[in-house]
């Protein structure tokens, strides 16, 4: 039990530690969903509206409207956001790279916020050291950190379901008039919660018809407070979306698809698992069903996780789509680590283990995941295979590859941008590179470095396969001059034969029959760019002007690009 003075304390360490360490991989790691929100932010930055100006792109994620486009998703976490749009715009430039660097500014900010005030309310009952813990573990070991590194609707729904569920424990630990303050302050904050996000109404429900009941000689008090975050989506839905009942995703034909055994797949698949990606909610979820037996807010607490789960079963997308692991069930951490300090304080050398996992595997996924994993397995391909794939799942993926991506700030007059920097710390270097059926092959002299396929690059048939623009076999090399190479592949397919070059550096004669045409594009870090109209096979040579510690990306600007193998060639690279 800590003074007033003491909670202050262990909270504002809490959120100083949590926020440096969201920040700290330097990248906004976003999708579709979070630019929608981030774009909103802006629009009320700039514009005063949270109207989108019409730009012509097809978005799925916004609407048409009078005057422009409409985010389908709740205003209210992009108008809590807007101070530190407002704040970013003063300085720089809200341009896509301005809006990456304001969204994350803000995510880690609200997501510090809910890990500060939940370390506070721990410190209530248990010792400095166990509530910090508790609420570190809470904030960087599970999908909180994994949400809060670009602007979802979830750090903001945990600062209000943190602020409400600690309003409710508050209510209980009360006697007479004292408890009415505290329960206006979880009606209001549970209400605020739901109207970020309207997954969590279900959940939200189970928790209000708790207070209402516990507190019913004020339940008239705590319905019209509780109505005014729904007052204003109702407004707002019924502005923009044509009735105070309707919201902007579409529904129809999203459930049940998937269900019961979206279930299973929300708490053990090795892509997405709650206990697979956080193994310390076990202990969590231990702590929470041992407290039940004998306290009536573990009880309601137990039954809005489980009313969150079943309703995220419910959904086709249980597995969140692009994100790295359970992002769906990020809404009932509060409510299921709420009675985590009580689990650590009776395991605490079981706690310790599963935290240290559980941390590791978030911070794993900050400084490796990039939406690889998905565009290898998602798209085009067997995905309900992939979800439950432990040697392909993301966590077994992130490690094979090795790839670490830290960010950089990098700023130029008014503009931002956030820098990524490449590097496969424990891969091999080498001068040759081929495909083979078990993978890369790195062989030779140790002349590049941070070797590694980006994008939807695959091996698939002894064949690197990049079928996208953004699609790169990419390397790093510290030596700065020329760099002479040689590429040889396919475009469609082949056997090796001569090629058909453009642009006059290279030469040969097409294959008879050969009617695959693409373009070869090798773009370096400083800028410089080759490009190579090519048809069939090919073995091409070529020489690069390469900057001190310069990256090489091999594309394939139009058509799908095979290759089979690059190497170093010539005496002008020096160890």
């Amino acid at each position: 039990m800590n003074t007033t003075a003491g909670s202050d304390r262990i909270a504002l360490l809490a959120f100083f530690i949590s926020f440096t360490v969201l920040l700290a991989n330097g990248r906004s790691i976003g999708s579709g969903d979070t630019h929608a929100v981030e774009r909103t932010a802006r629009a009320l930055v700039e514009r005063g509206t949270f109207v989108l100006p019409e730009d012509g792109v097809l978005d799925p994620f916004t609407r048409p409207v009078p005057g422009g486009r409409i985010s389908i998703y709740p205003a209210l976490p992009a108008l809590l956001a807007t101070p530190f749009f407002f704040m970013v715009g003063r300085f720089f430039d809200l341009n896509p790279s301005g809006l990456q660097v304001a969204g994350k500014l803000s995510a880690a900010f609200l997501a510090a916020c809910a890990i500060s005030l939940l370390a506070r309310s721990f410190s209530r009952r248990a010792s400095p050291s166990l509530a910090l813990g508790s609420a570190l573990l809470f904030g960087l070991g599970t999908s909180a950190y994994s949400t809060a590194q670009a602007l979802w609707q979830h750090p903001a729904v945990l600062l209000f379901l943190v602020v409400g569920v600690s309003a409710l424990e508050r209510v209980e630990a009360a006697t007479g008039p004292l408890r009415l303050r505290p329960a206006l302050e979880a009606a209001f904050a549970l209400s605020m919660a739901a109207a970020s996000r309207p997954a969590v109404v279900p959940m939200c429900a189970v928790l209000l018809l708790f207070l209402l009941h516990r507190m019913s000689a004020h339940k008239g008090q705590l319905a019209a407070v509780a109505c005014l975050p729904a007052a204003f989506v109702a407004f707002y839905n019924a502005v923009f979306f044509g009735a105070p009942w309707r919201f902007g995703p579409g529904l129809t034909g999203r459930f049940m698809d998937a269900f019961p055994g979206s279930i299973a797949g929300l708490l053990f698949s090795p892509a997405r698992g709650l206990f697979v990606f956080t193994p310390i909610a076990l202990l969590a979820l231990w702590g929470l069903t041992s407290r039940a037996r004998h306290c009536a807010l573990a009880r309601v607490l137990l039954a809005a996780a489980g009313a969150h789960l079943l309703f995220m079963a419910t959904w086709n997308e249980w597995h969140g789509g692009e994100s790295f692991g359970p992002r769906l069930l990020t809404d009932l951490l509060p409510a299921l680590f709420f009675f985590l300090p009580e689990a650590l304080a009776a395991w605490p050398a079981k706690g310790a283990v599963l935290g240290i996992i559980s941390v590791a595997v978030q911070l794993l996924g900050g400084w490796t995941y990039d939406y690889r994993w998905e565009r290898l397995h998602q798209r085009g391909r067997d995905f309900d295979a992939a979800l439950w794939s432990w040697r392909d799942s993301p966590i077994a993926f992130a490690v094979r590859e090795g790839v670490l991506i830290q960010g950089v700030p990098v700023v130029d007059g008014r503009r931002v941008r956030l820098r990524l920097h490449r590097s496969v710390s424990f891969g091999p270097d080498g001068s040759a590179i081929e495909a083979t059926a078990s993978g890369l092959r790195i062989s030779g002299p140790g002349l590049l470095k941070d070797i590694r396929l980006e994008r939807g690059a695959r091996i698939s048939s002894g064949w690197m396969i990049l079928a996208h623009p953004g699609d790169a076999l990419a390397f790093r090399t510290e030596t700065e001059g020329p760099l002479s190479l040689r590429i040889v592949g396919s475009f469609g397919g082949g056997s090796f034969g001569g090629g058909s070059f453009g642009g006059g550096s290279v030469g040969g004669s097409s294959l008879p029959g050969t009617s695959h045409q693409g373009v070869l594009r090798i773009e370096t870090r400083s800028l410089s760019t080759s490009v190579f109209d090519l048809t069939g096979d090919f073995d091409v040579p070529l020489t690069l002007q390469l900057a001190a510690d310069d990256e090489v990306f091999v594309r394939a600007a139009a058509g799908e690009l095979r290759l089979a193998r690059l190497n170093v060639v010539g005496a002008n690279i020096k160890p």
